[in-house]
């Protein structure tokens, strides 16, 4: 028969000292790993919600981003009657050309670092709805004029509006600022595509934005791009799986990194946890051989001793847990492997999170329980009565 909890929860309150020292150093590994997990599942979260599930992306064929990619102008025209694309209210096809231009701009945090600016066309804004100007205007094609995204506000400086920064060769005007629903466009500047194509010196654009009437019309406008002899040099792709490869560039390195922290981490913890286990048992040998003495088997004690275990593991997830959630919601940033420019965006701790984060440290407790748990069985009970074991 298994031994009540009763008696394992007695023994870690009795024993507290050493309990809260174990519990304080899993809920430290557990914290990092919410937070590394958190700043991935941001990054994650950031492109996930930059595309749209209709909308089809031209790049040039072997292109993995728009910042090395080249699309002719001509192709522009062509797009626009291709069958399948979806229209506003007043028949305009929803079409779009765009290019993406690395800028240094000065940081608020002094230094600098690279900013995304983004041209685009009049119909850019219709193919993206989670895009929203919360303040000031539009930018007027014929002027040097920008708009900010809130990531990119809150790092860059002079960005606020009425200033004016300097790109290659002019001075332009931030009118107005945007709110992108924390997805990688908020990182990003935005102005008319054909006046940064000469503020840059460039001929071509970086892509073309469609949007489909339908999901079955997306994948044929994809491969109409294959069968057109026009269009062979360029390559159609859902607009969501282009931010998808973005993700595996950027978050998969830092998910990776913050893995292994974990792991090297948690070895530290499961001495800890072994450590206070083994000292327990040191002082419990009266106790351990009685227990076997009135009837309780091995088995009992190596269950007992794994649940007390477990249960200052759970104890150290919870805590760690707590530790970790005031990051929920905080915009940091980091370079985008993919376009080498700063991305902004916001920690993100989900209910999966936290729980893989207690399991996380349940599995600690229990793996740094396990051997003297095998110990406390094998007292022999003459010893233990002895107090000799």
């Amino acid at each position: 028969m298994p031994l009540p909890l009763k008696y394992n929860v007695r023994h870690v309150a009795r024993r507290w000292k050493t309990t809260s020292m174990t519990i304080l150093a899993i809920a430290l590994v557990v914290a990092i790993f919410i937070c590394m997990l958190a700043l991935s599942n941001g990054i994650t979260h950031a492109f996930r919600i930059s595309g749209e599930p209709r909308n089809v992306i031209v790049l040039r064929s072997g292109s993995n981003a728009e910042t090395n990619s080249a699309v002719e102008r001509t192709v522009y025209d062509i797009a626009k009657v291709l069958p399948g694309i979806a229209r506003d209210k007043d028949g305009n096809a929803l079409v779009t050309a765009e290019t993406i231009n690395i800028a240094t701009l000065p940081k608020k945090t002094g230094g600098g670092g690279n900013a995304s600016i983004r041209g685009f066309g009049p119909m850019s804004m219709a193919m993206r709805p989670q895009i929203k100007l919360v303040a000031g205007r539009m930018p007027d094609p014929a002027l040097h004029e920008l708009i900010v995204g809130s990531g990119a506000a809150e790092r860059f400086a002079n960005t606020e509006i009425g200033d004016e920064i300097k790109l290659v060769k002019s001075k332009w005007k931030i009118v107005g600022r945007f709110e992108a629903e924390n997805s990688a466009f908020s990182s990003e500047l935005w102005g008319d595509v054909d006046r940064l194509n000469l503020e840059f010196d460039r001929t071509v654009y970086s892509s073309l934005l469609m949007q489909a009437d339908s999901i079955e019309a997306r994948d044929a406008l994809i491969k109409a791009f294959k069968d057109d002899q026009r269009l062979s040099k360029l390559e159609g792709q859902p607009e969501a799986g282009y931010y998808e490869k973005q993700t595996a560039q950027t978050a998969k390195p830092i998910e990776f990194l913050g893995m292994l922290i974990s792991i090297i981490m948690a070895i530290g913890a499961v001495f800890a946890a072994m450590n206070a286990m083994y000292a327990s048992i040191s002082s419990r040998a009266w106790e351990i051989s009685t227990l076997r003495v009135i009837g309780f088997s091995r088995f009992s004690i190596i269950l007992s001793f794994c649940l007390e275990s477990l249960f200052v593991g759970f104890i150290g997830g919870v805590i760690g847990a707590l530790l970790a959630l005031p990051i929920n919601g905080v915009t940091t940033g980091t370079t985008s492997w993919s376009t080498f420019s700063e991305l902004a965006f916001a920690f993100r701790i989900t209910p999966s999170l936290v729980l893989g984060g207690i399991v996380f440290a349940s599995l600690i407790g229990v793996i740094g329980g396990f051997l003297p748990a095998i110990q406390a069985s094998r007292i022999a009970i003459v010893d233990g009565l002895k107090g000799e074991g």
